[in-house]
């Protein structure tokens, strides 16, 4: 594990900071799929005691991030291609339905922060096309604002839901997802990738138009094609 400090934490729910810290670095890829880690070699690096840290490892192992070794010892689990597969069904279909109930229970305040985010990718979009005539051009640092925007519109559709269960299952499946794609990602889009990847951000407005107008059916059915052709898009 290398020595680098993570986020220093300073307020008084240090426990849940520290979840959401280490839950951040083992999407990121900072802590490693089946890297071994030790509860006071986390504290060090966060700088607080172990005591918040043991307890954001418990919640860890409760999401399945990571696993017990011994009394002090855990280990990341290991991402591999057969659990990520796994997980992308289970988004998908969850997806689907959270969509589903988006249209029936969004507020306006959601709707339009939805819509913002929306927006804002329909500049970045139009930057892009501005800049480089040809999308063959286009590295992945180039759609990487656009990667995020859908990221962040999907995190807000799901919250929309007005479902906890499902909202809460979405989180983890998508820190499952992330991390299973970190280190990949920007290896497999390519040129093709990057295209396919601007391609598909259209849809996001489709899908949005159905949630908006509440149509539960046409939203879920839309999300589920949308799914079917979003296999890189992290969000």
């Amino acid at each position: 594990m290398s020595g680098e400090a993570l986020r220093e934490l300073t307020s008084e729910t240090l426990a849940d900071q520290a979840y959401e810290a280490l839950r951040s670095a083992i999407v990121s890829g900072e802590l490693a799929s089946g890297e071994t880690i030790t509860e006071r070699g986390l504290a060090e690096r966060l700088s607080v005691s172990p005591t918040p840290v043991r307890e954001a490892l418990r919640r860890l192992e409760q999401d399945r991030l990571v696993v017990r070794r011994g009394p002090r010892l855990v280990q990341v689990v290991d991402f591999d291609d057969e659990i990520a597969a796994e997980v992308r069904l289970a988004e998908g279909a969850l997806r689907a339905v959270a969509a589903r109930l988006a249209a029936k229970h969004a507020t306006p305040a959601q709707l339009a922060e939805l819509e913002r985010l929306l927006d804002a990718g329909d500049a970045e979009l139009a930057r892009l096309q501005a800049e480089a005539a040809d999308p063959a051009e286009l590295t992945s640092r180039d759609v990487a604002p656009i990667l995020d925007i859908t990221r962040r519109f999907h995190v807000r559709l799901n919250a929309a839901c007005g479902n906890p269960v499902i909202i809460r299952i979405l989180s983890l499946v998508d820190t499952f997802r992330l991390a299973s794609l970190n280190g990949r990602l920007v290896e497999e889009l390519g040129a093709a990738g990057n295209r396919a990847a601007l391609e598909r951000y259209h849809h996001h407005r489709v899908v949005f138009d159905a949630v908006a107008a509440g149509d539960g059916v046409g939203a879920e059915r839309l999300m589920r094609v949308h799914d079917d052709r979003d296999e890189l898009e992290p969000g």
